[in-house]
């Protein structure tokens, strides 16, 4: 690998430095879930005002990110236990080469797509087809600092499958990739890789007790709080689908509340693949314990906003008596009348849903779940929650029906309080689909584009909503935020009907040349 270890010296440089690419180091202006848009590709907007006004830099204080991604901030946590707080250090890319100095001999990496390959970024770069994807350049811009090739580098996080191929470890002066998740493994590895030990180059991580996972010690971006990890309702194509399933205890859960407020952060976005299910000993929910967390964490002084990273539609449909309580609590307390929260639709037909999830209608069977979308979609606006919704073009044996019943659905959904993007199915190891092949524009039919053009126009019709919203931010930079989306969303108009129709709005045919990285130039 032809690095070595260097000695210590008696710099102030911290032993271990933990980063990310900027996409991933940035306090998205108005929320967490404009970071999504760092998987468009280059050239809607010029850099300079994407980086300045969409997408800014988080704030440092000595060099250290003030604020930095959910899973760093654990895998801080975890890393200081062992070598301590001063050893260990979150540091923005920018700030990379200064913070790193003599004593330095680690750098960890983590990434949610370094290769620009998954979900959305695949779908976004593939149709758009004018460059690579925002999240893919950055990274690439990182790996290529002086600082990479004289230091250890680990990569690791969601998307370190993408880079277990040695021949692109050796390309990105990567020397050892972790798989997994990190508590357990990570600081004997790190302690390993110190001491001079041989290691393998890829090692795959061992999943800690929900105890074992140490509480935060700096502010994550937004203020993402985890509460449980893993889902268990069984998903083919879904990556945390294979994660056993664990609650935070309720302590542990306000604490981490507690390091974001102390940092000056009042909206709190809950972290879990499903909000309703936290505490369940089954697939239902636990009302009880779902109940106490929100009214713990809203008793955190300073709160002012709570959101939610994933919320289950089947939970929903299955107990709006939950989501009702939780709504009043909030509004009761906290001052904003919505609530945000992602979730999954992903095809309108229960032949699909049996198929590849069939665990998500439960405790319905499969062939309700066109009802359960569109009860739970009512549900989730009588209370006021704004959601962005997911759906799947080229699941492994769609046919055209299954395409069809998508659309219908879509129809049924108008008038909604939502988002609703389509994305192409994307083969990720670890999945239980990944050696299934990935869905690009080269495979889409005209029912493809139909349900690519009915839900690009129920986003356009959401869209003077969502911008009320963010010109009651005053300020250069909203008034700026609200011009470009204007100036999207007319763009994306004239596509609408051609779409409609069944027709692509283009006459590319072949997958974007922008869609697979290129690593000739590292």
């Amino acid at each position: 690998m032809g690095k070595k270890i260097l000695s210590r010296k008696s710099d102030r440089s911290p032993k271990i430095i933990l980063t990310a690419d900027e996409t991933m180091m940035s306090r998205y202006r108005w929320g967490i879930f404009v970071g999504f848009s760092t998987c468009m590709p280059r050239g809607i907007v010029p850099d300079w005002f994407y980086f300045s006004v969409f997408s800014p830099p988080v704030p440092s204080k000595n060099g250290r990110a003030l604020f930095a991604d959910s899973g760093l901030r654990i895998m801080e946590a975890s890393l200081a236990t062992v070598f301590g707080d001063d050893d260990v250090a979150v540091v923005h890319p920018r700030n990379l080469e200064r913070v790193a100095g003599r004593q330095t001999e680690i750098i960890g990496v983590s990434g949610h797509d370094f290769l620009g390959i998954n979900p959305p970024t695949s779908e976004f770069v593939d149709m758009l087809d004018i460059g690579p994807p925002y999240n893919r350049i950055k990274f690439f811009e990182l790996m290529k600092k002086p600082v990479m090739r004289e230091k250890i580098v680990v990569a690791g996080g969601k998307a370190a499958w993408q880079l277990t191929d040695e021949t692109i470890m050796d390309k990105l002066n990567i020397d050892y990739v972790h798989l997994g998740e990190g508590e357990i493994t990570v600081p004997a590895m790190f302690t390993a890789i110190l001491a001079g030990e041989k290691l393998p180059r890829t090692i795959k991580g061992k999943d800690p007790d929900a105890d074992a996972i140490p509480n935060i010690k700096g502010a994550t971006i937004h203020g993402l709080v985890e509460i449980s990890r893993g889902c268990g309702r069984g998903c083919a194509f879904c990556t945390p689908n294979m994660q056993r399933l664990r609650f935070k205890s309720l302590e542990h859960i306000v604490r981490d509340v507690a390091v974001n407020v102390n940092a000056g952060q009042t909206a709190i976005s809950l972290h879990s693949e499903d909000l309703l299910r936290y505490g369940a000993r089954g697939i239902a929910p636990d009302e009880e314990r779902v109940l106490n967390l929100f009214r713990r964490v809203v008793a955190v002084k300073g709160i002012e906003r709570i959101g939610a990273s994933h919320i289950s539609l089947a939970s929903v449909y299955h107990d709006p008596e939950l989501l009702s309580a939780i709504s009043e609590l909030c509004y009761s307390v906290l001052d904003r009348d919505w609530i945000g929260a992602q979730t999954g639709i992903e095809t309108g037909s229960g032949r699909l849903i049996a198929k590849h999830m069939c665990g998500k209608a439960a405790p319905s069977e499969p062939e309700k779940w066109h009802e359960i979308v569109t009860h739970a979609f009512g549900i989730l606006d009588d209370n006021n929650w704004f959601n962005a919704a997911t759906m799947i073009n080229g699941l492994p044996d769609e046919t055209t029906d299954d395409v069809i019943k998508s659309i219908e659905l879509v129809d049924d959904l108008k008038g909604t309080s939502s988002i609703i993007v389509p994305l192409n199915f994307v083969s990720m190891r670890g999945s239980m689909l990944d050696s299934e092949e990935t869905f690009t524009i080269a495979k889409m039919t005209p029912e493809h584009w139909q349900l690519l053009g009915v839900c690009i126009e129920h986003n356009l019709n959401l869209t003077p909503k969502l911008m009320n919203e963010y010109n009651s931010a005053k300020g250069l930079k909203s008034s700026l935020f609200c011009l470009a989306a204007k100036y999207m969303a007319n763009a994306l108009q004239k596509y609408v009907k051609t779409m409609k129709k069944g027709e692509a709005p283009t006459e590319r045919r072949e997958a974007s040349k922008w869609l697979n990285p290129d690593l000739s130039a590292m």
